[in-house]
């Protein structure tokens, strides 16, 4: 319990360094350029060393396609090393492991000092994702890897010379069964020579208070970097989806780096400024091998600030998906409605479940001239549950939305059905939903088109929020008609609403369905590199 307390007001005393905002003379806001990259890692056809050379010579390609014009750039989780090839990772250096010193340890590893010579040849800050060995010996009673060492999966930060200025090691494990967690969460930040102070965490990190919204809402930080291997949940969790309406509802800017192996569900990646959207992103949709991309965009110091963005990021066409996809499991428990596909209908609709309360104003039309069976059907929900994810692990959910269905069981709904297209055309969509007020929660839009699974961007809707005793009142609507929808939705995750022994669980058969990160190329990797 001590410790606890001790934990507790070591937190509360952490200073945060302030975001500086800086205007040019033209009145400009000002920018710093962030790099993220999508990482096709390979997994197979070698040794675990001669797999970790390829991997970094990856990531040097790509850092070098910045041509030094980065100031950050942020590589993802599970895609450099593995539990054959772990290195030790130092809490913080004065000098650059580029430079290595005597009394170095020698657990550092070569490729990671390599990765420190790079930053500084590219004059930036990088953030990678490896496993880490620690130092100390495992415990007794402590689950370890099967070799004995406690293994961490680790962020580490690098500045400009190649020093490491911070190092967060994972705290909400998902699936990773030789991975070890901190006695206590860490709570990650850094702050650079461009006047901005980052947090950072890893993947499923971003389902919980913490050390995601503690970093938000205990220490102020207005720039996040989340290392991801993300699996896409239809029809409210896809990965740029989540991404987007994070930074959104927490008003911050969000780098998010995301491996790339769309045949195993995995892919995702992007630069977002606050509640102005994406700034770039990228979802492997049309192939089942993954890219190396490093995507680039200039951010905002200061993510609030108004400022005129090319929103017009990809067509607005309908295209084969091709990355696999998980399904949100509890939709039987949804309070729903079928939408009649009936060319020019209105409908003005009041669901509840428990707490929760949304209205629903909705006009549609057909693009076909007859009516027909064919095309995808939409179902209004509303959603107060909760979701487990693995061991004891929950997020309590409030929803209401409208998403698309391929049949008018919902069973369907959050389905893919490539031959059906979609003939339904919103001319107008409002949902206004009450929400319950309480301290430790997370509201965001959850959006989600037919093209390439991108959320909406600002200007294709409305978001506003009204405050009272009791409740909080979102109005959600669509700026102008759109025809290619398959969310439309306001999500919550409550955090503090947690399970207890009496808990709503999932079956086993399920649990291969949940949330993040799949069992295969996890697995994968497990069998091959450990």
């Amino acid at each position: 319990m001590f410790g606890l307390l001790c934990r507790f007001l070591w937190l509360l005393s952490v200073a945060v360094s302030p975001v500086v905002v800086a205007n040019t003379d033209d009145g400009l806001l000002g920018f710093y350029t962030a790099g993220v990259a999508e990482f096709r890692p390979a997994i197979m056809g070698g040794t675990s060393q001669q797999l970790l050379e390829e991997n970094l010579l990856g990531y040097l390609e790509l850092m070098a396609s910045g041509n030094g014009t980065t100031d950050i750039i942020v590589f993802p989780e599970a895609t450099l090393n593995s539990v054959v090839t772990l290195t030790a990772v130092p809490e913080s250096t004065a000098q650059s492991l580029c430079d290595e010193q005597p009394d170095d340890d020698p657990e550092i590893q070569t490729f990671l000092r390599r990765l420190a010579c790079a930053a500084r040849e590219y004059n930036t800050y990088l953030v990678i994702n490896v496993k880490e060995r620690a130092p100390e010996n495992c415990p007794s009673g402590i689950t370890c890897s099967n070799r004995g060492y406690i293994v961490y999966n680790t962020n580490v930060v690098f500045n400009r010379q190649g020093a490491v200025v911070s190092r967060y090691r994972k705290w909400n494990l998902y699936l990773e069964p030789s991975t070890n967690r901190t006695e206590f969460p860490e709570l990650a930040t850094f702050k650079t020579d461009f006047n901005v102070t980052f947090g950072h965490f890893i993947c499923f990190d971003m389902l919980f208070y913490t050390p995601a919204q503690d970093l938000v809402e205990r220490l102020g930080i207005r720039h996040v970097i989340v290392t991801k291997m993300f699996n896409s949940e239809l029809p409210f969790l896809t990965a740029s989806q989540l991404q987007q309406g994070w930074a959104w509802g927490n008003r911050v800017n969000l780098l998010a780096s995301g491996a790339s192996i769309p045949l195993a569900g995995v892919s995702g990646s992007g630069i977002y400024a606050g509640e102005h959207g994406a700034l770039a992103r990228l979802m492997i949709t049309e192939e089942t091998e993954g890219q190396r991309k490093l995507l680039l965009a200039q951010v905002p110091l200061d993510p609030e600030e108004n400022m005129l963005l090319d929103e017009t990021l990809e067509p607005e066409t309908a295209t084969t998906t091709k990355l696999k996809l998980l399904q949100q499991p509890e939709l039987e428990k949804f309070a729903t409605w079928e939408l009649p596909m009936v060319k020019g209908s209105s409908v003005n609709k009041r669901i509840c479940q428990q707490d929760l309360c949304c209205e629903f104003q909705i006009n549609w039309t057909l693009e076909e001239s007859e009516e027909s069976p064919s095309g995808y059907y939409y179902r209004l929900g509303v959603w107060v549950g909760e979701r487990r994810y693995e061991e004891e692990q929950y997020s309590a959910i409030r929803l209401c939305g409208l998403f698309s269905c391929s049949s008018s069981n919902v069973q369907s709904c959050g389905l893919i059905n490539e031959e059906q297209g979609n003939r339904v055309i919103f001319t107008k969509l409002q949902i206004l939903g009450e929400f319950v007020r309480k301290p430790r929660r997370l509201i965001t839009p959850s959006t989600l088109s037919f093209s390439n699974l991108y959320a909406l961007q600002p200007s294709q809707l409305i978001w506003s929020t009204e405050e009272t005793d009791n409740l909080t009142r979102i109005k959600m609507e669509l700026r102008q008609p759109h025809s290619q929808l398959m969310t439309f939705a306001i999500y919550g995750n409550y955090f503090d609403e947690y399970a207890n022994g009496g808990a709503t669980t999932v079956e086993a058969s399920r649990l291969g369905t949940l949330l993040f990160l799949l069992i295969t190329p996890l697995m994968m990797m497990h069998l091959i590199w450990e």
